[in-house]
């Protein structure tokens, strides 16, 4: 009967923070179209406007992946119970006094600890490589057409480079520190993002 209440909270703190998830992705993808829009829609405004969004961005994805590491810790819990306690018990497996040794070997380092097992780095790469690279890319792109047609369309590449100047800095460096950024969190995504099944993480690679 514990181990039935105990599962039911865990499944209800998954759930809470998976929603807290989504909900930071509404954030962002909200916070992105309207800044891309509102660069797009006025000529006179400045192409750095779409910077203002990476950085909202940025802030949502630090931000998501806390969140992801706290929901990865209570779907951990529910998997121990699951494949401890549940399916033994649908499955009429034998053994069921060997059974709740392992359940209770994997879940007791679990009680009374709260801090996340998943690293900060590993829950960004993740997050990264479901939603948040395909919203930089789309602020890239946006921020390269607005330099391509606002005011008027550009001529050439120099003229291009020459519009993305931002205050005292050259279009150039500019050019380079953007594509740089968005090669950067690719590079990372891909090192970091991907699933470690030799931990049991492979059902909570979705997230």
């Amino acid at each position: 009967m514990i181990l039935a209440h105990y599962y039911r909270a865990m499944t209800g703190r998954a759930d809470i923070w998976r929603t807290r998830m989504d909900a930071t992705s509404n954030w962002a993808i909200g916070a992105t179209a309207a800044m891309v829009s509102f660069a797009m829609s006025n000529p006179a405004s400045p192409h750095y406007v779409v910077f203002i969004s990476a950085i909202l961005t940025a802030s949502f994805l630090f931000l998501e992946a806390r969140r992801l590491t706290f929901y990865h810790l209570w779907q951990q819990r529910v998997l121990i119970l699951e494949r401890g306690l549940i399916r033994p018990a649908v499955a009429g497996e034998a053994g069921e006094q060997k059974g709740d040794t392992q359940l209770a070997d994997e879940l007791v380092p679990h009680l009374g600890r709260t801090v996340p097992v998943m690293r900060l780095r590993k829950a960004a790469a993740r997050r990264l490589r479901r939603i948040y690279l395909y919203l930089f890319a789309v602020q890239l792109l946006a921020w390269s057409l607005k330099l391509s047609i606002h005011p008027t369309p550009a001529g050439s590449l120099r003229e291009f480079i020459e519009r993305a100047q931002t205050g005292p800095a050259p279009g150039l460096v500019v050019v380079v520190g953007a594509v740089s950024f968005i090669g950067l969190l690719a590079w990372v995504a891909l090192r970091h993002g991907g699933v470690d099944r030799s931990q049991g993480e492979g059902p909570t690679a979705n997230a």
